[in-house]
């Protein structure tokens, strides 16, 4: 049988401004988990007519990846300034160390909760809908 966690507002609010140490990040990381087709047609309705003014990685399993292909949507990301990236992870992959960022804007708390503390990077936690509006133009 599974464990049940509840928290509540406070508890939440708490681990947000425990992640949330920097007020920009250097680069944007989305995708922690990996962000799925659905997620990707959204960011890249989002993102129409704009570009991220720095870098911006997305991370997503390669069968998704090929989907949003076949489909335009990663041509849209790409199009918007966003790298791809497949079978790979935010947390776990030597693409965002200290050598490339200090700090990395995410809207992924478990992203937030790894670059801080396995990459030893400041994190930007915000919602995506604010990333685009922030980090675009």
């Amino acid at each position: 049988a599974s464990e049940k966690v509840d928290f509540d507002e406070k508890e939440m609010q708490k681990v947000y401004d425990e992640l949330n140490t920097a007020e920009s990040g250097d680069l944007i990381t989305l995708g922690s988990p990996q962000l799925g087709l659905e997620e990707m047609t959204d960011l890249a309705a989002m993102l129409k007519g704009r570009s991220f003014k720095k870098r911006c990685l997305i991370f997503c399993p390669r069968a998704i990846q090929e989907q949003a292909r076949h489909l335009g949507y990663a041509g849209q990301l790409e199009t918007a300034g966003c790298e791809l990236l497949s079978d790979c992870c935010t947390c776990l992959t030597p693409l965002v160390t200290k050598k490339d960022a200090d700090s990395v804007t995410t809207n992924s708390i478990k992203g937030a909760y790894y670059l801080k503390n396995s990459n030893g990077l400041d994190v930007n936690l915000k919602p995506l809908s604010e990333i685009v509006r922030d980090e675009t133009s």
